[in-house]
């Protein structure tokens, strides 16, 4: 913790307040466990998702096991394609940062899963329902591992 600056103002009786402007910071680790496959496919530039042996189901973000029938979920890679359910425009920074509004985020249909993610889609158009979008991957060091991703609008689509 750090004192960044400090005000001097006047109490409710009159008397002198100081404010102080601290600024705190938390720093931790966090092992991903049985995730490590999908976050080291983000580092090496491809989607990974799971499908269960037993009944075909799949899932992207990933689960190690199958909620069926319990039974430890397979890797597989994605294509990185879908085609977006819905779209908007953001006008206000996310709570992690990492994003300068406005931005678009939309609801995207994966191809090769059973389901989709919530993300950004670059780009100043919002996306209509039925776009397809390619997953392209940021060179940049991101503020979180999954903004090392967006979707793009793929040539020829609106």
């Amino acid at each position: 913790m750090r004192v960044t600056g400090v005000d001097r103002s006047t109490g409710t009786g009159g008397q002198p307040v100081y404010l102080l402007d601290m600024e705190m910071s938390q720093r931790y680790r966090h092992a991903v466990g049985s995730s490590s496959p999908f976050y080291r496919g983000l580092e090496e530039g491809v989607l990974r998702a799971t499908r269960c042996p037993e009944c075909g189901a799949s899932w992207f973000p990933p689960r190690r096991f199958c909620p069926v029938d319990m039974t430890e979920t397979a890797w597989y890679d994605l294509p990185g394609t879908g085609t977006v359910t819905a779209a908007t425009r953001v006008h206000s920074p996310p709570p992690f940062g990492g994003i300068d509004p406005p931005y678009v985020l939309a609801s995207i249909r994966l191809d090769g899963v059973d389901g989709g993610i919530t993300h950004r889609v670059t780009g100043s158009e919002t996306p209509k329902k039925g776009t397809v979008v390619t997953v392209t991957f940021i060179e940049e060091a991101a503020a979180h591992p999954l903004l090392a991703i967006a979707f793009s609008v793929r040539r020829g689509e609106a």
